[in-house]
């Protein structure tokens, strides 16, 4: 697995604000990797992190999950930007549904920043605590809904606004009438084919952000990127005189979305931040992208996320109609 941070110019230079904040619209992301997290790997990625915040960027997202935490904490105090001016939002993964308050604990510990500006939950789905990890079924306690209203308690001045990662419609139908707090943001894959067409505005209608991670549409064993080879992107590209992946980033940033493209290349991570203006009849297009071109969940491809339960095979414990993927006939739910 790449271990990626991500970066983030805001619009104005202003925060995405609730409780502690008064809430701004997100704009630009950029994510870095590495392939591994030895010495040399580790002065690499803090260097391209302090780069990215010496070019204008402003958040850092990052997540206990891909280890790095010290890393990203040590390029913050190391870049000779002030940390207010710094946004750094972290997640938490399913281990530690059980007791979100120690992972905080532990998140802050690692970073040494003095606080974390937005809290996340990676996934709504659990596990029991280390060193068992043993998958739970969505009823078994604790349920995503037992772990917010546990967050909602960590809103203070070290945990500046919370938010969540990875949840559907049906996730949120669920959470909202049981929460005190709305979450910030919702950060979600969406790309032109897995648009989440119905679950961006129903966000929108809740007062909550959606940021997309895998906007260029991943990486599918054995089969090129169509993001980057089909024509309808291709010619778009040669149209306004940018790449392909900017014409993805420009698409889901028209429609309101903060997007996360991944690059390693201070020439692309430039190129990341220069979007351009698709006409409607463009935008129309890619939004039809996955009817009629191809329609995949780049999740599907992380094997490892997939365990048997109960006899059956489920994505870390959860059917996809659990996940709010797919209805109970496995037709997608987008």
């Amino acid at each position: 697995m790449d271990h990626t941070f991500q970066l983030l110019v805001w619009e104005h230079g202003k925060v995405p604000r609730r409780h502690f904040y008064e809430a701004k619209i997100l704009r630009y992301w950029l994510t870095q990797g590495t392939g591994g997290l030895g010495t040399d790997d580790d002065k690499t990625l803090e260097d391209s992190i302090i780069h990215a915040l010496h070019s204008g960027y402003r958040l850092i997202d990052t997540a206990q999950y891909y280890g790095i935490e010290s890393v990203v904490g040590r390029a913050v105090r190391n870049s000779g930007i002030p940390r207010e001016k710094i946004t750094v939002i972290t997640k938490f993964w399913s281990q530690w549904h059980h007791d979100p308050a120690e992972a905080l604990r532990i998140s802050l510990k690692d970073l040494d920043i003095g606080y974390v500006d937005i809290f996340l939950m990676h996934w709504p789905f659990a596990t029991t605590p280390d060193p068992e990890r043993k998958h739970l079924r969505k009823d078994q306690s604790p349920t995503f809904i037992e772990t917010w209203n546990m967050m909602e308690q960590l809103v203070e001045p070290r945990c500046r606004a919370i938010g969540v990662s990875n949840f559907a419609q049906t996730t949120l139908d669920e959470l909202l009438p049981r929460c005190r707090v709305v979450p910030v943001v919702n950060q979600v894959e969406l790309h032109a084919f897995n648009p989440n067409h119905k679950l961006v505005p129903y966000c929108e209608s809740k007062g909550i952000h959606v940021m997309s991670w895998s906007t260029m549409g991943g990486e599918r064993e054995g089969e090129a990127n169509l993001i980057h080879t089909h024509e309808l992107f291709k010619t778009m590209a040669k149209e306004h005189q940018c790449s392909t992946g900017v014409v993805s980033l420009s698409w889901a940033t028209q429609r309101g979305v903060t997007v996360i493209p991944k690059s390693s290349s201070k020439t692309r991570i430039a190129e990341n931040i220069k979007l351009v203006a698709l006409s409607d009849d463009e935008m129309a297009k890619i939004n039809d992208a996955s009817e009629t071109i191809v329609k995949y969940r780049v999740s599907d491809l992380i094997k490892e996320l997939y365990v048997e339960v109960d006899g059956k095979e489920t994505f870390q414990g959860w059917t996809l109609e659990e996940l709010g993927w797919t209805d109970k006939d496995g037709k997608w739910l987008t």
